[in-house]
């Protein structure tokens, strides 16, 4: 009997011990589980924390080199800032309804800025001003209301500034003329009429157009050759943006005409060529560079908190000539992806 007794209770001492064992582990693993979830869970709020943002970078179109340089400035901007850049632009600078179906589509993707180059204010204004996310507007002209602030040269002074270098050039007056991209475009107007105000402002001095090649080559490059048989006595071009720019120059090339006095708008290795061959004798360059940094430097402003912005925040523009396209401050806005070797 005592044995069966001490056989009794060495027997519970074991299904105690196991039932202890079998207790402690499934409560071990309850923490575990715990624990997991709890670092999931903190994972996914390090995760949302961390998530890169995202500014929306929409030019006027992806047609010219000059965008690209604007991209770039904009990617430095924001890898200086941990930021990532969502770049699209329709492939004409006249697609106004394209251009607002990337913003709606940027929107569903999810952006948390939005740096815009309208092709046509009248097109996006309702629907910038609808935005949760804050807008910059750069190299154009919206709604101020529709928007924080806008970056970009004063158009106006800029092809002002062409004007004086060609009336400087050419002193005896005569025929010019203007060939523009197309009818609308606040920026393109404002370039237009701050060239052609200046030169009827002198005694001597006519101006003739402008002319609307819609920024196609073979149509500037069309209207310049019309020009150039229509006005035998014609001094002088000047040209709005990249596109015409290039047209005009490939017949002032074409035709041998280094006697024309051309001055273009815009930036790219091309025109630089032209400015070096001689067949372009100056181009108001934006530093497009600069437009693109300054934009998104504004765009991560606002989405940090910041509420006072001007209502212009004026870009820096330069007049490249042959005589100071090898220097430095010159090359740095020329060439800021840095493969023409300017130096």
């Amino acid at each position: 009997m005592k044995k069966m007794k001490k056989l009794y209770v060495f027997v519970l001492v074991i299904v105690l011990v196991m039932a202890g064992g079998c207790g402690g582990k499934a409560k071990q693993t309850t923490n575990v589980e715990t624990e997991k979830a709890e670092t999931g869970q903190a994972d996914a709020e390090k995760t949302d924390t961390e998530k890169t943002l995202t500014i929306g970078l929409i030019p006027q179109s992806t047609l010219y080199v000059f965008y690209d340089y604007v991209k770039k400035g904009a990617e430095d901007a924001a890898k200086e800032a941990g930021y990532s850049i969502n770049y699209q632009g329709t492939t004409t600078d006249t697609d106004g309804t394209g251009q607002r179906q990337i913003v709606e589509d940027m929107m569903v993707t999810g952006i948390d800025a939005l740096a815009i180059s309208a092709t046509n204010a009248d097109a996006v204004n309702d629907l910038l001003k609808s935005l949760e996310v804050p807008v910059i507007a750069w190299d154009c002209s919206v709604d101020p209301s529709a928007c924080k602030t806008t970056v970009s040269v004063d158009h106006y002074k800029a092809a002002q500034s062409a004007a004086e270098y060609m009336i400087e050039k050419c002193p005896e007056g005569g025929k010019f003329a203007v060939i523009s991209t197309n009818a609308g475009n606040a920026v393109i107007q404002d370039r237009e009429k701050g060239f052609m105000d200046k030169m009827k402002s002198q005694e001597g001095f006519e101006c003739i157009g402008p002319f609307y090649t819609n920024g196609e080559l073979e149509k500037a490059a069309n209207t310049m050759q019309d020009l150039l048989t229509e006005n035998p006595d014609l001094k002088g071009v000047f040209m709005v943006n990249e596109g015409s720019t290039e047209g005009a120059c490939q017949t002032i090339k074409n035709e041998n005409r280094e006697d024309i006095l051309a001055v273009g708008y815009d930036t790219s290795e091309s025109l630089i060529i032209y400015v070096l061959e001689g067949y372009l004798d100056g181009m108001i360059s934006q530093n497009p560079y600069g437009l693109g940094y300054n934009s998104i430097k504004q765009a991560v402003a606002a989405i940090e908190g910041q509420t006072d912005f001007p209502e212009k925040m004026e870009n820096d523009f330069v007049l490249v000539t042959s005589d100071n396209i090898h220097e430095a401050e010159i090359t740095k806005v020329l060439d800021p992806l840095g493969t023409m070797n300017l130096n």
